[in-house]
């Protein structure tokens, strides 16, 4: 095997291994952890995830551009992963609810920190002709491993408490996360760190906001990203909580949907790849928001439990294949001498947004608790608002040839 593509396979274990965080920890089991054993409101999960959302927000691009100076992103991949992984384990063990969430915007912060090193990598795992698929291969591979983690982590919770699942899942992240860090070809051979480098990381985002002007197609990208990964991330959140509410879903059901959501991002992600190679990232993207869409519509008409099945695959291929374009589009409308601390950018404003989706989600369920489901039907009508205006914006974007 070439090293190249060795590198590739243990960039994509790496989709992997944080998957697992996002479906076990984000989806799974904190938000019903806190709602139901704990006490908690569907407001405090959504300050929590808001709060670390922010602070990863403001980071970002510095992260990027710290990476840049150096050239190399795989030291900061490990720092991040491991800070994510150790706060996971101790959710396992926390009480009360406040440090449970506490740990989990620690957590949470890592986890997104490491992916404006992951997602530079792929310059490194991969080529401009291969560029979709090996992003589509990453992301189809890490859903896959998400079911499996899924099911492993499952008995241990059934059998020892949702507080279980955490150091379960830490244990999963961090197995599947190192052929990352060991065999991943690392390009920079600078130095990690001088003195005075954090000023002049702020000095260079300031003036990377200020060419963002002369990028007005960037610019429109990242107004679109912004609207739709606010919904994307607030579903990612709250779906086990608006299924268990809206549709009665038992525990077992809830583990069975997120399953078979996931087995469909895995659909969406593969057949994504060759799509966007074919017929460029922008049309491929579009294709995935036309499946949000239809998605979220019928979670906000659905009448009954049986039409929520539905749900799960319509927006677990839209998540794969929405991934797969969203994040080869950017790499194309990047200028290449400064991709992580573009990256960085595009990391803030994914961050931003996920931090207005689930406050506005907190907010609504919070103004109409005593309606009962009328308030979730509520909050998804403001996440479909939220996908259909991202759409309107990205058709003003000019996707450049690869």
């Amino acid at each position: 095997m070439g090293a190249q593509r060795r590198g590739l396979y243990a960039w994509a274990l790496y989709d992997l291994a944080n998957t697992t965080f996002s479906l076990n920890v984000v989806s799974r089991y904190l938000p019903l952890l806190v709602v139901e054993d704990l006490g908690g409101r569907d407001l405090d999960v959504s300050l929590a995830y808001s709060g670390s959302m922010l602070l990863v927000a403001l980071a970002a691009p510095v992260l990027g551009a710290v990476s840049d100076f150096s050239g190399r992103r795989v030291p900061f991949l490990a720092v991040a992963t491991v800070a994510s992984v150790t706060a996971t384990a101790l959710m396992g063990i926390a009480q009360p609810a406040a440090l449970v969430l506490l740990l989990f915007a620690i957590a949470n912060f890592f986890y997104q920190a490491a992916l404006v090193f992951y997602d530079a990598l792929l310059a490194n795992v991969s080529d401009e002709t291969t560029r979709g698929r090996a992003s589509g291969f990453g992301i189809g591979l890490g859903y896959g491993g998400a079911i499996l983690s899924l099911y492993s982590v499952a008995p241990v919770a059934e059998r020892y408490g949702k507080a279980a699942a955490f150091p379960a899942t830490a244990a999963f992240f961090l197995v599947f996360a190192l052929p990352s860090l060991v065999l991943v070809p690392d390009r920079g051979a600078g130095a990690l760190w001088r003195p005075g480098l954090a000023g002049e990381a702020f000095r260079r985002v300031r003036a990377t906001l200020a060419r963002l002007a002369q990028y007005p197609g960037l610019a429109r990208f990242l107004g679109a990203h912004f609207l739709y990964t606010d919904a994307v991330n607030t579903v990612i959140l709250f779906m086990a909580v608006y299924v268990t509410v809206v549709g009665r879903f038992s525990s077992l059901e809830v583990t069975r949907l997120l399953a078979l959501s996931t087995v469909f991002a895995i659909v969406g992600a593969f057949a994504q790849g060759p799509l966007i190679d074919r017929v460029g990232a922008k049309r491929a993207l579009f294709a995935a928001l036309g499946l949000w869409v239809l998605g979220l519509g019928i979670a906000l008409a659905a009448p009954s439990k049986g039409v929520l099945w539905l749900v799960g695959p319509i927006t677990g291929s839209a998540l794969g294949a929405l991934w797969a374009a969203d994040r080869v589009l950017m790499f194309r409308l990047s200028p290449p001498e400064a991709l992580a601390e573009f990256y960085g950018l595009y990391g803030m404003v994914g961050r931003f947004s996920a931090i207005t989706g689930p406050l506005i989600w907190g907010g609504v369920v919070y103004a109409l608790e005593g309606t009962g489901t009328l308030a979730y039907r509520v909050a998804i009508g403001s996440l479909l608002a939220m996908v259909l205006a991202g759409a309107l914006v990205l058709r003003r974007v000019v996707e450049p040839r690869a």
